[in-house]
């Protein structure tokens, strides 16, 4: 499926297109009017610093959800277990599965602290990936939850948790088991 789009672009620049039809140079495809312009290069490694801080890989749990930072986020159930990509471009998170978008959601991110402050706005895609299995409980758009904040952790609570250890039987002193 990749060559396809491959050749029909290599064909495009290659044949003759009526718009070039009257030059006086004689240039009549794409590839000869514009082969002049070259871009610049730009290396792998300053590709993966512009562009890796905003992209993520996460595992589909078996309701079809993903986590980001602090929210669940609904992908798709018929992909369970299964990794997505997850982009962030211009207030925009994409879920993508395989190169084909699953879900949009708008969101804040804070680029300075690769923070995600807030979800919203989900959109969800028609693709091949749905559950075949139907639902056993339908639940309209008011009900059915698409993304979920997770609270905070306080790890405090955990460290109040350990207390003093009560003893088991309270018998009393000692001396009183054994007689006078």
């Amino acid at each position: 499926m990749q060559n396809q789009p491959a050749a029909f672009i290599e064909t495009f620049h290659t044949t003759p297109h009526w718009a070039h039809r009257t030059r006086a140079d004689g240039q009549r495809t794409p590839v000869e009017v514009l082969g002049w312009l070259r871009g610049r290069l730009v290396e792998p490694q300053r590709l993966r610093e512009l562009f890796g801080r905003t992209e993520w890989l996460r595992t589909v749990n078996h309701y079809g959800f993903v986590r980001v930072q602090r929210f669940y986020l609904y992908a798709e159930h018929g992909l369970a277990r299964q990794r997505v990509s997850i982009w962030i471009y211009e207030g925009q998170l994409r879920l993508e599965y395989h190169q084909t978008l699953v879900a949009r959601y708008r969101c804040l991110y804070d680029r300075k602290h690769r923070q995600l402050h807030d979800v919203n706005e989900p959109l969800f895609s028609t693709t091949p990936f749905a559950s075949p299995q139907l639902e056993l409980i339908e639940l309209d758009d008011e009900q059915w939850r698409k993304f979920q904040r997770r609270p905070a952790r306080n790890y405090a609570k955990r460290i109040a948790m350990f207390g003093h250890q009560l003893s088991l039987l309270d018998l009393g002193p000692p001396h009183s088991l054994y007689g006078p």
